[in-house]
């Protein structure tokens, strides 16, 4: 059984921004899309979980990015599981070029949901193959990220059909892009995001609308800094929390 796992990607055109890089998101849905397949060949995907009433939620990202490819540049995602205790499981990510440089760093934490109790269960419960390379992309032990203290600004969104993901949920990119869609305009396309950190915290489904707000929290011209929430405009619940730094 390998538990390291590698696929390659082709950047396409319909996956760029208006300058002709990967956007944020096209990158994030790479390395959601690795995992799957990895844990599809580890008898643990989504669609076998589904099998036994549960599935996987992920919980933490942190995405650092070293550059942003280009339409055509070919890009090979490597990905392991790279630890598991209690109630979550950790899953790390390397990207790189055709020439072996660089192009990001990730590490993800997920939890295992039975979804006839929407509780969540203990990962060695279901999980008993050996599930780690000791290796973390990034080391990151997930501490809360801060609240906004004050909102700079917002902008609402309607969850459609096209957000959703397999377990009719939002998928967890769609929350990146609305953070991102916040930010001030002279930073959202003059630059780009370098490092994302997300918090996972509630489900939103098809029909909701839903509310991102930013703070600035570093006014560096270089390498601005922002905080992130992603609330359910209805009920108030906090479905999302976000740190950005840009450059």
């Amino acid at each position: 059984m390998d538990l390291i796992f590698r696929k390659t990607y082709s950047v396409h055109s319909y996956e760029t921004d208006p300058g002709g890089s990967a956007r944020t998101t096209t990158l994030l849905n790479y390395l959601q899309d690795a995992a799957g397949d990895h844990a599809g060949r580890l008898g643990l995907s989504v669609v076998d979980l589904f099998k036994r009433r549960l599935t996987w939620v992920l919980s933490r990202t942190h995405v650092r990015i070293h550059r942003y490819p280009r339409t055509g540049e070919a890009l090979e995602v490597t990905t392991w599981p790279s630890g598991k205790g209690g109630y979550f499981a950790t899953r790390d990510f390397e990207v790189a070029d055709a020439m072996g440089g660089a192009v990001l760093a990730a590490t993800t934490s997920w939890m295992i949901i039975d979804l006839d109790r929407r509780q969540r269960v203990k990962v060695d419960d279901i999980i008993e193959i050996p599930y780690a390379v000791e290796k973390r992309a990034l080391d990151d032990p997930f501490a809360s990220l801060p609240v906004l203290a004050v909102r700079d600004a917002e902008t609402g969104f309607r969850v459609e059909k096209a957000h959703l993901d397999w377990n009719k949920h939002v998928n967890n990119a769609v929350y990146v892009q609305w953070a991102l869609e916040a930010v001030p305009q002279d930073i959202l396309f003059a630059r780009r995001p370098v490092d994302l950190e997300v918090s996972f915290r509630a489900e939103a489904l098809y029909g909701d609308t839903v509310v991102s707000a930013v703070q600035r929290i570093a006014a560096d011209a270089a390498a601005p800094q922002f905080l992130h929430q992603i609330f359910n405009a209805a009920s108030g619940v906090e479905l999302a929390r976000l740190r950005t730094c840009w450059e």
